[in-house]
């Protein structure tokens, strides 16, 4: 074997282990957006709030392995003569063989269902919090009398009239 395949499955070698911790990323996110949904269900804010701060500690320490990852795509398309943005793991596996190549198709494979399973998960999450956001906004209408179908008040004559223009409750003290 010469030279540069030593060197590539080396730096194959290296990828995967940058991929597995991708692996692991990509699932915590995943149950982060779960419990994300769980904890804007219940109205616990404490519990929000400390699983907001867990994604920005993991997201600043994440971006290591980010740079690692594109170090190592950098050398390996070198190696292979491509520039580094059109090294793929499909191309890739194309010019390994042996146990790196069938790692390095495992690793896609896994890295596809759970990025499908990521997606799931955040369009669950987007369409939670916009209904929240929904619901929110059609409260403070009626609260705050932006409401298309007013209030009804009564006359001297105990007739109704509906008065668009008036607000649910008076804000004056």
């Amino acid at each position: 074997m010469n030279e540069q395949m030593v060197e590539l499955s080396r730096r194959a070698e290296d990828l995967l282990g940058v991929l597995e911790r991708d692996m692991e990323h990509v699932e915590r996110t995943a149950l982060y957006l779960n419990e994300l949904r769980g904890f804007v269900i219940k109205r616990d804010e404490q519990s929000l709030g400390r699983l907001l701060e867990d994604i920005r500690t993991e997201s600043q320490e994440y971006s290591a392995n980010e740079q690692r990852r594109c170090l190592i795509r950098g050398e390996m398309a070198g190696l292979l003569g491509f520039k580094p943005e059109e090294l793929t793991l499909s191309v890739l596996k194309t010019h390994i063989t042996g146990p790196a190549k069938t790692a390095v198709v495992e690793s896609q494979q896994k890295l596809k269902a759970l990025v499908e399973r990521l997606r799931r998960e955040y369009v669950s999450t987007v369409a939670l919090l916009s209904d929240c956001a929904r619901i929110n906004s059609l409260l403070l209408k009626i609260v705050f009398g932006r409401s298309r179908t007013g209030l009804v008040c009564y006359d001297s004559t105990g007739l109704t009239k509906r008065q668009g223009d008036a607000a649910f409750m008076n804000m004056r003290l």
